[in-house]
This record gives structure tokens, sequence and C-alpha cells, in this order.
């Protein structure tokens, strides 16, 4: 039986999520063992807890705030769709400094300070849209739909990236400039979606993905509503510095200056989200930024996409 600890109790003890259902949702232990005792896990499991055939085919995509400055959001859409991806429900919702470390609590261990920073003042900028999407190319046995939209999303390195991959379709700007956060297997489409759910909402999804309810309209109409709001941006690199140098008061004086990473974070945390020139500050920020994560420092939880091998899977159904 798995510990936590070599000192502590039994997951079992500490839990009620059925270890089966774990086991389920993800190859590794180490997940295993904190998501048992992860409340926003915990939560998800009593909504999906029992539909767990159904969860694997669902995959879910976050469309974040610069996927709507870079006008990335029907692409993605559309690129989903050609994969076999096709939106049974779309939640839109602001992340805040919460929400940020929840989604990503396992890795940030990993973040450079900096980079954090700039995470809590790009992120909020827009409404993302999180689509909960059904594989329709799933079938029982396969690999599940989160694992294979994983491995469609492409490596972060663009030199290792093909045509087919995500990240090459939509462009990505850089390295926080990527337009999509996509959860890693079944596990973390649970866990996330009561990160950003409460119990009312998570139950709405449940029931639109036993409905299969076409939520690609709803998609669109969202979509909309956020460009109708926010401009479109360029992320040029160049081009923002002379807006900003144009700009009033402290913006064209930093504009003209060029200051470095540290007074840039500062600059925008006081500039409000409604700024025409908010995102000229973000794209100088993610330019600024070069340590993106801490040395020789692992993630709490590593990556373990390439577990999902067809070998494993037959090997689960022995």
């Amino acid at each position: 039986m798995r510990r936590l600890h070599p000192d502590s109790p039994p997951v079992a003890q500490l839990t009620e999520v059925p270890s089966d259902l774990l086991d389920t949702v993800t190859w590794s232990e180490r997940k295993a063992d904190l998501y048992a005792v992860d409340q926003y896990f915990r939560e998800a499991s009593w909504t999906f807890g029992d539909i767990v055939p159904q969860m694997l085919g669902i995959a879910l995509c976050m469309l974040k705030s610069e996927a709507t400055a870079g006008r990335r959001l029907r692409p993605a859409l559309r690129i989903l769709r050609e994969a076999g991806f096709c939106p049974v429900d779309v939640i839109p919702f602001r992340h805040d400094r919460l929400t940020i470390r929840e989604v990503w609590r396992y890795q940030f261990n990993i973040a450079d300070r900096r980079r954090i920073e700039a995470m809590d003042v790009i992120l909020p900028s827009t409404r993302t849209v999180a689509l909960v999407l059904k594989d329709e190319r799933w079938h029982p046995g396969a690999i599940p739909a989160a694992v294979r939209l994983n491995g469609l999303k492409g490596p972060a390195d663009p030199r290792l990236r093909r045509p087919e991959h995500l990240r090459h379709q939509l462009g990505v700007v850089n390295g926080l400039f990527n337009f999509t956060h996509i959860s890693d297997e079944p596990a973390d489409v649970l866990r996330e979606l009561a990160v950003i759910c409460d119990e009312p909402r998570r139950e709405l999804v449940r029931r639109r993905i036993l409905q299969d309810h076409d939520a690609r309209p709803e998609a669109l109409a969202v979509f909309q509503e956020l460009e109708d709001r926010h401009p479109e941006h360029d992320f040029d690199l160049e081009n923002s510095w002379q807006r900003l140098a144009a700009g009033p008061g402290p913006l064209g004086e930093a504009g003209t200056r060029r200051p470095d990473l540290e007074e840039m974070l500062d600059l925008t945390r006081r500039t409000p989200l409604d700024s025409p020139h908010r995102w000229d500050l973000l794209t100088v920020v993610t330019h600024l930024l070069t340590e993106m994560n801490v040395g020789d420092v692992g993630p709490i939880v590593p990556n373990v996409t390439e577990a999902w091998a067809p070998e494993r899977l037959q090997e689960a159904a022995s």
C-alpha cells in the first residue's frame, strides 16, 4: 500500500478517493499519492468518479489571455476540430493569483520568481476560455484523450516542433505567449476542472459530457465577446517599445528609456487591465524575461505523457 512518506499512514487512511480511480487516471504513483489528498481532485472525484470511462475520452484545453489578444481563439478551435476534438462545454473565467498557483501547483516549484510575477500580470489580462473537449477518435482501450491532445501540442523547444503540432500551427511567440494550457492526463483534467469550477458548474460539465452537448456555438459567442472588448495585438517587441514611447506619463518615459524587467513588471502592475498599452507592456516583459526556471530543480510531479504507451495500456487491460 502506497504511503506519502515512510512514517505517514497509508494513503487509504487519509482520503476516500478510491485507489482504482487513481490507477485509471494516472500512471504516476507520485501523482496518485499527492492527488489522493488534493482537495480539488477529491471534489472532482465526487462529481466525475462514477463516469471515469467517459472521462478518459475528454481533454481540457485552456485558451489563455494572449490567445484573445493575438486572435488565436478561432484558429485553435479549428485546429482542435480537425484533430478530432470537439467542444462539449466552454468555461470562460478570469485567472487570479489563486487559480494561477492552483493550476500549476505541482510545477511552480521549478519556476523562476520573475516568471511567476510575469504570469501574474499576463493571465488575468482577459478571461481565459477553457474548452472541455470530446475526442471523437477515442475508444475504450485507446490512449486517453488528454494524453493524445498533450502529444499533439508539441514540445516547448521550437526546433523540435513539427507542422502538425498545435504550437507550430498557432505560431507561439515565446515561452509565456504560447496561447494554450493543456492538461497532461485524465487526472489533471479532473483536478483542473475542480480548480476553475464550483460544484454546480462541475455538475453542468458532467451533464454536457453525458449528453454529448455541442458547445461550438457557445464557444464562438464567447470568442466574439472577447474580441469585441479587446483589440488585436501584434506581439512585436520593437513596435511595442515605440507605442509605449508615444504614450503618456510613465509609459512614454519607459518606452523612451527602455528600463529593465523589474521596472517594467512594476509599471505593468500599476497599469489598469483595460489600458490600450497593456499588451505592449506585456510583450516587453516577456522579451525581457530570460530565466524561466530555477536550475537543477525538477517539478513535484513530472510530465508522464510518455508513460501512456500503447503497450502499457494493454498491460493494464490484461
